[in-house]
């Protein structure tokens, strides 16, 4: 595990966003007057989706609640948080530890949990852990998997002439990349490409021009297209369950905590899958789509 440490880089941009809605881009830095709670969120579907399902789920407890949209990055969305423009941020566990306490040893759920309040900055917390995640993971054709008997990221090391992966840019230079590939695990990459649609990885996946692709676990693609996930045994990926980022303000609001509360505690790793589909494929917008959930669920 301390391999794994060493080798992520200084400063990482992670690939998982913090959350969005529909809206012009505004200056994270710019202090909102007092007022509605602030939710921001990034310009990935899953982040604009997660931001309206807060929102919403605040103003149906009767909390006032606006959002903050296409901040252009996590360390944007933090910077908003401390000083007041953005009241909650949507994160992923793992992510956000690494991005502030890049050689924590930290590998579960849980201990990523554990771990975050004491690397958070001053006046910033998280609310409870939601069983949803999604996270990076690597991902072969069922047909490949089978041929070549891999389950697991272990099994790389062994296919022998070794594989081609297709992942984004960002990925190559993260510990969890090729070099966590080759050292961690040992596998054979006889060439990297990079694709930075998840469609046409899946797509360069059925074809045959790459063997190994990855994926964020909600892609859509990965039930449509039977592939399989390999396991991690050596937690190389650390769990990416969704967190809220808050300000003490939320953090001090019992109605406003048990509204985010009630959303984290329903959401799940499917459910984010379909809300994501909903919105890609069928062209929903993320605040009605966001609505729809919430209804069923009923929060709102």
């Amino acid at each position: 595990m301390r391999l794994r440490r060493c080798l992520q880089v200084a400063g990482v941009v992670l690939v998982a966003a913090l959350t969005n809605a529909c809206g012009p881009v505004s200056d994270p830095l710019t202090p909102s007057s007092a007022g509605p709670i602030v939710v921001g969120s990034t310009t990935s579907t899953e982040s604009k989706i997660l931001a309206e399902l807060y929102a919403q789920a605040l103003a149906a407890r009767g909390v006032p609640a606006t959002t903050k949209f296409d901040l252009p990055s996590r360390e944007a969305a933090m910077a908003g948080l401390q000083v007041g423009s953005v009241s909650i941020a949507p994160d992923y566990g793992g992510q956000l530890l690494l991005s502030l306490d890049e050689n924590n040893p930290a590998t579960t759920a849980q201990e990523v949990q554990s771990a975050l309040p004491a690397v958070l900055p001053p006046g910033l917390s998280v609310l409870q852990t939601s069983s949803a995640a999604d996270q990076d993971a690597y991902v072969m054709t069922k047909a490949l998997a089978e041929k070549l008997r891999v389950t697991s990221l272990d099994d790389l090391g062994r296919v022998s002439g070794g594989v081609i992966l297709g992942t984004p840019e960002a990925v190559t230079t993260l510990a969890y990349g090729p070099a966590g590939l080759t050292q961690i695990y040992g596998a054979r990459l006889t060439q990297v490409k990079t694709y930075e649609n998840p469609v046409g990885r899946a797509k360069a996946l059925r074809a045959g021009r790459i063997q190994l692709a990855t994926l964020r676990t909600t892609e859509a693609a990965i039930a449509a297209d039977d592939l399989v996930v390999l396991e991690d045994p050596q937690a190389m990926i650390l769990p990416q369950h969704v967190v809220p980022l808050v300000r003490a303000e939320v953090a001090d609001n019992p109605t406003a905590v048990a509204a985010v509360a009630a959303v984290q505690e329903a959401l799940t790793t499917t459910d984010l899958a379909t809300l994501d589909q909903q919105v890609d494929e069928d062209g929903r917008a993320p605040g009605e789509a966001a609505a729809a959930w919430l209804h069923t669920k009923g929060l709102a």
